[in-house]
């Protein structure tokens, strides 16, 4: 077991990229299907028939709910990588004033009070 905590905030830097990065291929993924879908909007037919009737709200819901998922994925994402960003901020601000005390307290000399 360590005798430390140590938080390394240029590695949570880059979990946030690769967060990001799933982001940026997530909103790819809806862009495809979006375009999949739009080629094919109509395939239950545009006319007043019983078939379209039938098939077209329930496919036309579906493709909503479908869309609708994938974009909260790339807000949930988003804002964990945000927050995550913040917590490194607050880490590395946090660090930097402890070191600004001990250099105070230490009337500006670093290493041990003598």
């Amino acid at each position: 077991m360590p005798s430390s905590f140590v938080a390394d905030a240029n590695a949570v830097l880059e979990a946030t990229k690769v967060l990001r990065n799933l982001t940026k291929h997530i909103d790819e993924v809806v862009q495809r299907y979006t375009d999949g879908v739009n080629q094919t909007r109509t395939w239950y037919g545009t006319g007043g028939d019983d078939f379209a009737k039938q098939a077209g709200p329930p496919y036309e819901d579906q493709v909503k709910k479908i869309t609708k998922n994938m974009l909260a994925w790339t807000e949930v994402l988003t804002a964990l990588a945000n927050g995550t960003v913040k917590n490194a901020d607050a880490y590395v601000n946090h660090q930097d004033d402890v070191l600004s005390s001990i250099k105070k307290g230490n009337d500006g000399r670093s290493g041990p009070r003598g």
